[in-house]
């Protein structure tokens, strides 16, 4: 790329850009008009755009990104002057815009005429067509503006823009801003918004089609909620819980929501869960369209979902990341703000329970992880990594929260909020803020989480000597790092409990420990981003005194006795000592990690040699617990009761040998499909899967007749991601259904990944996906490419089907190899898990007669 621009340019260039993938600097846009006209029955559109420009240098070119469009008529007005410039492609999906002679320096206006074509794969400016109705929609994050309309499609540039949108008069259309005027004539409507504050154009959005609105009332500006026609009257939990919401994050920020309108919209078709679109957030309609009454996991993820998208509005959208590098910080600030939102405002769901990092270190261990922070050039290299930005960051976060508390973290971000209001920033710039306010250099402690990958396993002697290393699943070779790491660190003299602060600044150190300590805890409140390792007789002590520890604690001692058992630091009999510790726990979100514990043991290591006794201890694990607490709801069950409920159905149904449980779980998914408002969405999900593996194939007509009939978006997603069949006739057919247009394109890879978890021999999905590899990349977003190997291989835990994995992607180009390098790293993590712990488990599980 460098030696093209150095060829097209003369000395009278722009200065230096900052590098290849990236626009050069010297030519900055401050306002862009778009003008579109759409008609969702159509498969292409045509627009025109205009652009306020100023040019620091002459130059012979002008940059603009855009993708497939046809751009008709390019003109270049200002310095009294107005010249028809041509449009070259280059690289990065960049285009250069000249006509041979030197553009120089000054104020320019910038109109484009151009056609384009409706995207089918949920990305970008997408037609989608949903029950006999056609809509558009749009997805512009991360580079997808470009492919709707010519623009500087870079977070830094954040301009307003005004947005104009002809389309059919019948149809609704909306966007990021309120209506400033709507004319009709001979059957179609202009519609102009209002022009938008200073924003990136990876958050423009729009709808059109039918859409019904629904007023959202309780904020503090005006809002709706667009669906698809006919399901308004299936929004009343989201009406209803969004106001607490929007007004507790109001109360934490100090300030108003900071946009005109708050509305949101239902997407039928979506290649992700929610988008952050300001003003116009965007759902997959499975999140709004819940009905009246929601609990458990289901409810809990939806009011998560919602505070996440709309902490965004302040932290992303008004607060915007320069570059795509601090993304993670987008997305971490939004998923920590989430979790403090429900942990303050729906206390019954016991969010603090939830431990963010427990979701980020099966990730952050392997060697082929990769710092969150760090150069991305791509949409491939951002999805790359994508889910740890959420689970790490946020973690991170919290401990950092903890680390300098909570008042003096609420006010660094009111600080920081309003110091960067409707501009770009950085991490950095986030990290001076916090270390103002809280007198403490905190740059310092999260640079070591950011910018480098993995995690420290953190031991404390019995003398109180601290040292650190980085943790390494057995057998594995990494480079040795080092982090700031700030401890918290509980302890019991005699009857008493202490606690410790302490920030580890290199690779050892001492904190005044008692000579005559029963235990230590080196991660009291478990929110710190490491592991710990004790001596063993402080351990033993810790274990005897379990009930001493809070419920967060509890869980945070299971997965860290499960990193030592990885790590080859503990016994599977000592591990699975804590698990039964747990299983016994009253406390059912407790109980429910060991539960987890459970089923990925059956998951991994059970096969034909050993399925029968683990049954027997999944008989005598759960079925007490199971017949206590039933497979109805009962009107006083707390949400974690709700909650842990459906998972316990399916261990003991997929691995243990109880008939109760399969014939009720049986009952539960026939109740679900009759009606499906009838039964909680968990649990049901749950049944219908528990069913599904238990069966012999004859429900999958079942199960495939009522996801085409049903008009429930919910219901529609638990058949669809519960077709747990291993038939290879109902594989092969319900993989050729998935890319029939009668399966969104979101939802299109489902199938692929399901059957990975569920059939012991990947043949027949490799062969499916050989003789329908174009269909198949076509019909799924084009996000989801880069990472095929995990969808197909994510469950590998052979050598055979590890081999398939291995020679499919061998000469498949390097958008699969970040995906397929972790990938492989987990298969072979696995299969060594299950060779080393085989005869500790068959001793085990031999007490089980």
């Amino acid at each position: 790329m460098r030696a093209m621009l150095l060829a097209l340019l003369t000395l009278a260039q722009v200065s230096a850009q900052d590098s290849d993938y990236r626009l050069p600097k010297g030519i900055t846009p401050s306002s862009q008009v778009i003008a579109l006209a759409l008609d969702p029955s159509q498969d292409g559109y045509t627009g025109v755009t205009t652009l306020l420009l100023t040019i620091d240098h002459a130059v012979e070119q002008i940059g603009i990104y855009q993708v497939d469009l046809q751009m008709v008529s390019i003109k270049l007005k200002g310095q009294g002057l107005e010249r028809e410039l041509a449009a070259t492609v280059g690289e990065w999906e960049m285009s250069w815009l000249g006509d041979g002679e030197l553009i120089p320096a000054g104020e320019y206006e910038l109109t484009i005429e151009f056609r384009g074509k409706f995207s089918t794969d949920s990305l970008g400016m997408h037609r989608v067509a949903f029950e006999d109705n056609s809509y558009i929609f749009t997805q512009m994050e991360a580079m997808r503006a470009r492919t709707a309309f010519p623009v500087f499609d870079e977070p830094s540039f954040k301009i307003p823009y005004q947005v104009t949108i002809s389309a059919p008069a019948s149809h609704a259309v909306v966007s990021n801003t309120p209506v400033a005027s709507r004319e009709v004539d001979d059957g179609w409507q202009t519609v102009a918004f209002m022009q938008t504050p200073p924003m990136s154009s990876y958050l423009l959005a729009w709808a059109v089609g039918p859409l019904d609105s629904t007023p959202l009332e309780g904020l503090s500006v005006p809002g709706h909620v667009y669906t698809p026609r006919g399901h308004a009257h299936e929004l009343g939990f989201v009406l209803r819980e969004t106001p607490k919401i929007i007004s507790a994050l109001e109360q934490y920020f100090g300030t108003a929501y900071p946009y005109r309108k708050l509305d949101f919209v239902a997407v039928p078709e979506f290649a992700f869960g929610a988008m952050e679109n300001a003003g116009l957030v965007a759902y997959r309609t499975d999140l709004l369209l819940i009905g009246d009454q929601a609990s458990g996991r289901k409810a809990e993820n939806v009011l998560n979902t919602i505070a996440h998208e709309v902490a965004h509005m302040w932290y992303g959208d008004l607060v915007t990341m320069a570059w795509w590098d601090d993304l993670w910080l987008n997305e971490a600030f939004a998923t920590w703000m989430a979790r403090s939102i429900l942990e303050g405002l729906y206390p019954e769901y016991e969010s603090v329970l939830k431990l963010p990092q427990a979701g980020a270190f099966p990730r952050d261990q392997l060697t082929s992880a990769k710092p969150i922070r760090r150069t991305l050039r791509n949409e491939a290299e951002i999805i790359d990594g994508l889910g740890l930005k959420y689970t790490k960051g946020s973690a991170v976060l919290r401990m950092l929260e903890h680390y300098v508390g909570a008042d003096v973290w609420q006010q660094a971000i009111r600080v920081y909020v309003d110091r960067f209001a409707w501009k770009n920033a950085t991490e950095q710039d986030l990290w001076d803020v916090v270390s103002e306010t809280a007198g403490i250099d905190v740059g310092r402690i999260a640079g070591d989480y950011l910018n480098q990958p993995g995690f420290a396993t953190v031991q404390i002697g019995k003398d109180g000597t601290i040292s650190q290393h980085r943790y390494l699943t057995l057998g594995r070779e990494a480079a040795d790092l080092l982090w700031h790491i700030p401890l918290n660190v509980k302890y019991k003299e005699g009857d008493q409990i202490h606690e410790i602060t302490y920030l580890l600044d290199g690779e050892i150190g001492k904190i005044d420990l008692p000579e005559h300590v029963s235990w230590v805890l080196p991660d009291a409140g478990a929110n710190g981003y490491y592991r710990w390792q004790i001596d063993p007789r402080h351990f033993q002590g810790l274990i005897h005194d379990m009930d001493e520890l809070s419920d967060r604690e509890k869980i945070g001692l299971l997965g860290n006795t499960e990193a030592l058992l990885n790590a080859g630091e503990l016994s599977l009999a000592d591990f699975l000592a804590v698990v039964n510790r747990l299983l016994a726990d009253p406390h059912p979100l407790v109980f429910l990690p060991a539960l987890e514990r459970v089923k990925a043991i059956g998951d991994d290591f059970v096969g034909v040699n050993n399925r029968e006794p683990f049954a027997r201890f999944i008989d005598h694990a759960l079925s007490e617990r199971f017949t206590t607490v039933g497979i109805d709801r009962k009107p006083n069950d707390s949400e974690a009761l709700i909650q842990m409920r459906p998972r316990l159905v399916r261990v003991l149904g997929e691995f243990g040998s109880d008939p109760r449980v399969s014939a009720a779980a049986a009952e539960i998914a026939d109740r679900y499909l009759e009606a499906p408002e009838s039964v909680d969405a968990d649990l049901a999900r749950e049944a219908l899967r528990t069913t599904a593996l238990g069966d012999d194939g004859r429900r999958y007509a079942q199960y495939k007749q009522v996801y085409l009939s049903s008009s429930s978006a919910d219901q529609k997603t638990n058949i669809l991601t519960s077709m747990y069949f291993d038939d290879p006739d109902i594989v092969r057919q319900h993989l050729d259904f998935s890319i029939s247009a009668d399966v969104p394109a979101g939802d299109a890879a489902t199938g692929l990944f399901r059957f990975n978890y569920v059939l012991h021999d990947h043949a027949i999905l490799y062969d499916w996906l050989a003789s329908n590899e174009e269909a198949f990349l076509k019909k799924i977003p084009e996000v989801y490419h880069g990472i095929l190997p995990r969808i197909i291989g994510a469950s590998v835990c052979s050598d055979s089907n590890l081999e398939l994995l291995r020679t499919f992607f061998a000469d498949r180009g390097e958008l699969y190899q970040a995906s397929l390098a972790k990938t492989v790293e987990g298969a072979q993590l696995c299969m060594e898990r299950r060779a080393r712990h085989d005869t500790a488990l068959i001793e085990f599980l031999a007490q089980y007669q």
